[in-house]
């Protein structure tokens, strides 16, 4: 039998914190809404104009396309309910709240956790896919492909107990309604189980957070690569390093308090650092997914500022199979099998001489 609202009271009426204990930086409001909001509407606008690159420009989006929309999605979900987890005591003490606000908080927590258990799969997922385009054969196509089934096998595993704690699931949030339901794991049957699945998949997250942003590291070893394109690359690693760290801080604080546990029970008092730290990591993780479609065109854009002349150069380039990917992901051309042609435009006289004044004229 699942453990009821009034078993966890009677386990933190044990160690009652005190009342008028001074809030931590991550329990504040301010800080809630000063963390979560400003990542959500930059996120956004790295989706958009990832979209606008690949439909308007390239003309060319794909699955990986549709799983950063449905990232997105879920990722606006999650930060919306949290948002309103402070209206139900998020920061707060959890034992000291009305009994409105505890059922109403449980409910957006069990939202809110299983939103983004599924979220660290669909991100995954939609990198990896996206690195197909990339690797389009040979053995890191290979390994992409062995890593999407692993992930998603992952990500269905976990997602399932987080939609699924109990039988029927509304027993999570509404024990009294429901006091036959059968529960597990994230249903809160026990203290070392409930632990546990939270410790595990965050730590399985982490693994697979570092797994994804290696694999395009081997494009380093590739011969005459550009330095425009080695420094993109670069910019990608940085952000990924950072989703990295703040999935590595995330299982530290869940390690620390014992997924909200200890030294006692008090969910809306230990989570607020871990919530921030989760709707931060996929907020990175969807930046950096996007960052490699649309800033080259971004930087091109820039580049055009500078105009007073007017110059029509013609290139013909040749690409292998292998580089096709990395050119089409890194520099957005979508005449890879055509003439090129490039309109340049600078305010530098030096730099755009191409023709010799005769000096007889």
């Amino acid at each position: 039998m699942g453990v009821t609202y009034d078993d966890l009271i009677a386990a933190m009426l044990m160690n009652a914190p005190d009342p008028n204990e001074k809030l931590p930086l991550a329990n504040r409001r301010e800080t809630i809404w000063g963390t979560t909001m400003p990542f959500l509407v930059i996120t956004w606008a790295a989706v958009f104009l990832r979209f606008w690159v690949r439909f308007r420009v390239m003309r060319e989006p794909g699955w990986d396309d549709a799983l950063v929309l449905l990232a997105m999605l879920l990722n606006t979900a999650a930060t919306v309910l949290v948002l309103i987890s402070i209206r139900y005591g998020l920061g707060q003490h959890f034992l000291y709240l009305e009994v409105s606000q505890m059922m109403g908080y449980v409910k957006m927590f069990y939202f809110e956790n299983a939103l983004y258990i599924t979220n660290t799969a669909v991100i995954k997922l939609s990198l990896l896919t996206q690195y197909l385009r990339i690797f389009k054969a040979g053995t890191m196509h290979w390994i992409c492909k062995a890593l999407i089934v692993i992930i998603g096998a992952w990500g269905f595993t976990y997602g399932f107990m987080a939609w699924f704690p109990c039988f029927p699931p509304q027993a999570y949030y509404d024990s009294l309604k429901y006091p036959n339901a059968k529960c597990y794991g994230f249903g809160f049957v026990n203290a070392k189980d409930f632990i546990g699945l939270f410790e595990s998949h965050t730590a399985l997250n982490m693994v697979f957070d570092v797994t994804v942003f290696v694999t395009p590291m081997v494009l380093f070893t590739k011969p005459n690569l550009r330095m425009k394109n080695l420094v993109a690359m670069s910019g990608i690693f940085i952000v990924g390093a950072v989703v990295v760290f703040t999935s590595i801080w995330r299982l530290y604080s869940i390690v620390d308090n014992r997924a909200a546990t200890y030294p006692y029970i008090d969910f809306t008092w230990w989570t607020p650092i871990s919530i921030i730290l989760s709707c931060l990591e996929i907020d990175l993780a969807i930046m950096c997914a996007s960052m490699p479609i649309f800033w080259p065109v971004i930087e091109e854009s820039f580049a055009a500022i500078f105009v007073t002349r007017e110059v029509q150069i013609t290139e013909q380039r040749r690409y292998s199979f292998a580089d096709r990917g990395l050119a089409y992901e890194l520099e957005h051309s979508d005449t890879m099998r055509r003439q090129a042609s490039v309109k340049t435009q600078s305010t530098s006289r030096e730099s755009l001489v191409i023709t010799r004044e005769d000096p007889g004229l």
